[in-house]
Formats: C-alpha cells, structure tokens, sequence
C-alpha cells in the first residue's frame, strides 16, 4: 500500500515513529482513570451499531474520529466548502484504515483507544464530549507527551486525507483534478527516472 500511496505512507512512517513499548508505556499512565470504568454506569458506555457501509473501523475507532470530524474539519465556518457529510468522509477514512498495514493498523487502534478512555476521570468518554471540551482534550495532547501529540498529528493527517483528497472538494479551491488524470500521463509510481547514455550526456 505505502509503495502506491504517499500519503498513506507517510501516515506509516508517523505511527512508525510512536514504538508500541511508548504506546504501551503511555497507556499504563490511564490504568487509573480506566479502572474508574468499574464504577461508571453501563449505560453511559452502551454501543449502538456502526452506520452501513463502514467494514474496517471499529465501533470506538469511528466514534473517535467522528468526534475528531467536527473540531479538525469546522467546514460550517466556510460558505464555499462542502460539509462533511457531503463529503463522506468517515466512509473515505474507512477505506483507508482498511489499506494501512499491520503494525499502522495496531497502533492506530491503540491510540484511540487510549484518547477515547482518557477522559474517564471526568466520567466522560472522549467521544461524548462537546465540540469545546474535545478540542481542549487535543489541544492539551498537542502540548503533552511525545506520545500524545504525535498521535493527534497522525490522526489529523487521517482526516485531512478522507476530506481533501475528494474531488467534492475541489471546486472550492479551483482545482479541476490532477494533470495525469486529464492528459492521460501513466503513473509510474516511484519507479527511478530512466538512466542517462551517452548520447543524451553528449546533446
């Protein structure tokens, strides 16, 4: 995937840099706050289904990230952006999930783990929070630990694939697609440019 895919690739290369023992070492700092999860009402963290058309995220991973939509995609702000229902981005973030590879996937999904349970100490789950409180939460992880503030980067990264990337959105910046897709130009992919012979050294 990361071979076909630049930005994908470099969304690997950021959790890549998050080792799983940080991940892991971070998480041990919520044992705490999660074990509050003990007394909290069942109710609070009752699951509903995901929405049809969703296959790679999980229930939590799509609550996390639809609460992420509305603070790190505010399109209502702008009259010229399509909104983000228009533009499907949770079923776009969907897809892409669906192509990281392994080690990306797990740290993905251990990083929204972590954000989703962190704010149990206030009996609220990330997900519930209002648009002011989660954007206080990812402000607090930007200027937290390394762990913390990577992850917020790479998610950020995530949304900004599954808004940008759709050609709904484009109109908006005046731009009609890429020039290979018009003129017809054959991705070569990251294959190296072609080797230099003598008659071209000699033009």
């Amino acid at each position: 995937m990361s071979q076909q895919d630049p930005a994908l690739a470099q969304l690997e290369n950021q959790l890549a840099s998050l080792s799983r023992r940080r991940f892991l070492k971070s998480g041990l700092l919520l044992g705490t706050t999660a074990a509050s999860a003990l007394t909290f009402p069942v109710r609070a963290l009752a699951d509903d289904a995901l929405p049809i058309g969703i296959h790679h995220l999980s229930l939590l991973e799509y609550r996390v990230f639809d609460r992420l939509r509305t603070i790190f995609l505010p399109t209502q702000r702008f009259e010229q952006l399509p909104s983000t229902t228009t533009v499907p981005v949770m079923e776009n973030l969907d897809r892409m999930v669906g192509r990281l590879n392994g080690d990306t996937r797990f740290l993905l999904s251990l990083g929204a783990r972590t954000l989703e349970y962190a704010t149990l100490y206030k009996m609220r789950r990330f997900s519930s929070l209002n648009d002011e409180q989660a954007l206080n939460q990812v402000r607090a992880w930007q200027s937290g630990i390394s762990f913390q503030g990577g992850l917020v980067v790479s998610m950020k990264t995530l949304m900004g694939i599954a808004y940008w990337r759709d050609p709904r959105t484009w109109a908006a910046l005046d731009y009609d697609g890429p020039v290979s897709a018009k003129w017809g130009i054959r991705r070569l992919g990251n294959l190296p440019l072609p080797l230099e012979t003598e008659a071209d050294l000699n033009v």
